[in-house]
This record gives C-alpha cells, structure tokens and sequence, in this order.
C-alpha cells in the first residue's frame, strides 16, 4: 500500500500540536511572570487525539483482503508492535538511566514512583510510563490486540457491524471505576480509534466525496479551530481541560472531521505541503523524544533565566528547534534502522 500522503501530513500536525502543548508547560515552570505562547496553544494535547483517529484509519487501510487469514493477521500484529516497541524501548532506557541516577527528573508529579516493567512492556498501570508519552502508546497496543483478534474471528465484511458493537460496548460500559486494565478496556478514547476505522472503510469503500480539495482543507481547518475554542470554553467552564467522555465530544469530533476531509481531499489532488509530509514521517521519533529535548532546555532555562521576555524567546526558538533536530535525527539514524531489522525478521 502507497501511503496517503495527507495522512503523514496529518502525523506532522498532530505531533506538533502535542510539542506546543509541552511547551506551554515549560515556559509557565521556567518563564516567570512574563510568557509569550498564549494559553490557547495548551488544547496540544488534541494532537493525541487526532492520532488515534489516524491509526483506526491506518489499520483499516493496511488489512484489506487479509481478514480470517492467520498468516496475514500475526504479520500485521508484528507490524504493528515492532513499530511501536524497539524506538520506545531506546528512549524507556534513556528514561530509567536518568530515573537512576536524578529520580526527581522522571514522574516528578508521581513523586518518583514508577513500574519499570509495565512501562517497558505498555502494561495498564496507574502509574505514568518512564517516557510519560507512552500512556497514549498503551491505548495503541490494546486497540492492535483486538483489531487482530477481529481479523482472525470476523469475515472483512462484517468488520462494519463488529466496530459498532465494540462502539456500543464502550458507550454502555466506559466508566472509570479505578482498575487501570478495565478503564483501558472500556476507554471512551477507543471510540476514536473505532471512528478511524469506520471512515476507512467509507474511503475504500464508496466514492470520492465530490467536493473542491480547497474546500475540504478549508473545512478541515475549521475543525482545528474548533478544538480551540472547545478547549477554551471547557477550560473556562471547569478550570481543567476536556477528559473522558468530554474529550471525546471536543477533541473526537473535530479529529474525525479532520481525517475525513484531508484524506478525501487527497483524492480530489490536494496534497498537504510536503513539510508536514516529512514532519510526519518523522513523527514517532519527535513524539518521543521531544520531551528529553524540553527538559534538558528548561534545565538550562533555570539557570540563566532573567525577568524579562527576551530569554523566553531564545529559550522556545531553541526548544523548538532542538526538539526538531533530535527528532529527525533518531528517525534518520535509529528509527529507520529498527524498522529495517524488524521486517527481516518477518
């Protein structure tokens, strides 16, 4: 399968709302009184969900014609761990050495306490990850896991009416209820990934929706937009930003807008600037590396911090930048590395 070109743009998107969201975070620790990047910019974390839609559609997408086909679906459970599992393994390592030797500098919010072995394997814990990023990563590995059991049990065309009853499964059981595997289970973020596969199968299936690419990019902005405005009105409603179900209905719904609209947009010959092309290949890296970058920035950023916006400018151009460069960098010289390795041992 050729890649959709709008898809891996879509990745550059969503990482880079997710590294102005962490950004947010390190100016108001080490900025003082005077910031620059407005509050608005803290919806970031939207990027997480725009993911998630991506990734249902993905997986629709790579397993056409290979449902109830044993050898098809353990190559795409393969696929899919050895993706997520050897880069976040590096960056995990780099994570407990630092744990080791400066406790304080990983889970700081958790006082320290973290579980080496569910962080490495992305088991349900109540505890963060070392690489705290990789609590999204553990809603992956559970959506691969049922998304092949799925392929092994349920005939492709019925593959419409089985995301409707997990969808209606989640709806009726996705309550917190405090264990950490049952609220993965019954997530209601796994309705993101449900939706994803649903527009998939609208994509492959039926045709191009007869509407200017320009408008649907256009349109597709309007959703971005609306993730803004749901994260201010919530956060000006409750002081906390959109959780659980809300998030669903303000993050959810304007990611699924998104992804329908880019990717048909492709199909009508308007392709994403190439930029966010190359940003989305390099997603995965820069997602998990950009918080090592940060923080060693922010480190810095406390020693020579001044009261005044001067040093808030240099201290994000260069976060930004560093976090970039690191990124493509682990792409160029790790990512791509393990990748290859991975599929000769398929």
């Amino acid at each position: 399968m050729n890649k959709l070109q709008n898809v891996q743009a879509l990745r550059g998107v969503a990482v880079l709302a997710v590294v102005f969201f962490h950004l947010i975070i390190i100016e108001r620790r080490y900025g003082g009184s005077d910031t620059i990047l407005p509050d608005w910019l803290a919806f970031g974390m939207f990027g997480v969900d725009l993911f998630f839609v991506i990734s249902g559609f993905v997986m629709v997408t790579v397993t056409q014609g290979k449902f109830q086909n044993l050898r098809q679906a353990l190559l795409f459970l393969y696929h899919r761990v050895s993706r997520i599992y050897p880069l976040y393994w590096v960056y995990t390592t780099l994570a407990l050495l630092v744990f080791l030797v400066m406790p304080g500098w990983v889970n700081s919010s958790q006082g320290g306490q973290v579980d080496i072995l569910a962080s490495y394997l992305l088991l349900p814990d109540e505890l963060l990850p070392l690489v705290q990023v990789g609590w999204t990563l553990i809603h992956e590995i559970y959506f691969y896991l049922v998304f092949f059991v799925l392929m092994l049990i349920l005939p492709e065309r019925f593959l419409f009416i089985g995301m409707l009853v997990w969808g209606v499964v989640i709806a009726v059981f996705g309550r917190s209820f405090g264990s950490s595997t049952y609220n993965l289970v019954f997530h209601p973020l796994t309705l993101e990934f449900i939706v994803g596969c649903l527009l998939a199968m609208h994509y492959h299936k039926l045709k191009a929706v007869k509407i200017s690419g320009n408008i649907l990019v256009f349109v597709a902005c309007l959703g971005m937009l609306a993730a803004i405005l749901g994260y201010v009105y919530f956060q000006a409603q409750t002081g906390f930003p959109p959780e659980g179900w809300w998030r669903v209905v303000y993050y959810g719904i304007p990611a699924t807008l998104i992804v329908f609209c880019i990717t048909h947009a492709e199909r009508n010959e308007v392709v994403l600037p190439n930029f966010l092309i190359q940003m989305g290949n390099a997603s995965y890296s820069i997602y998990l590396s950009h918080l090592f970058t940060i923080n060693v920035v922010g480190r810095l950023w406390q020693i020579v911090a001044m009261d005044s916006v001067l040093d808030n400018v240099i201290a994000l151009i260069l976060a930004f930048g560093l976090v970039l460069l690191v990124g493509f960098m682990s792409y160029r010289f790790i990512e791509i590395h393990l990748l290859k390795l991975s599929r000769r041992f398929a």
